[in-house]
């Protein structure tokens, strides 16, 4: 048998029935968006939430892959209501960096 060195070579034992197909990340693109990032720490008992909004004709699958891809980027938790975006801990500068790099105009509010 030979010996596998590399991801290819593993690839080759795997049938083609159950090779996953990549999706097409185009679909999932947002369009531009005006956003507003918020710090807020009302009737958390003193822990700060960022809050993203602004969002406008957005399917909630886009929002998730943007909250997943944030969340990733940053290391903590986050969640989704009302088509605006929740992100844990007071990180509103990276937050507004990797939005912008997005090509979103993004405007600072509060705190």
């Amino acid at each position: 048998m030979k010996k596998l060195n590399s991801f290819e070579d593993l690839a080759s034992l795997v049938s083609k029935e159950f090779k996953i197909k990549k999706q097409s990340k185009s679909e999932n693109v947002l369009a531009k968006q005006n956003l507003e990032v918020h710090y807020s720490v009302k009737g958390r008992a003193g822990v700060p939430v960022i809050i993203v909004k602004g969002f406008e004709n957005t399917s909630s699958e886009q929002l998730k892959d943007l909250a997943k891809s944030i969340k990733k980027k940053l290391g903590t938790g986050g969640s989704i209501k009302n088509n605006e975006l929740f992100f844990q801990g007071d990180k509103r500068d990276k937050i507004i960096s990797i939005l912008e790099s997005k090509d979103h105009t993004v405007k600072r509010v509060g705190g």
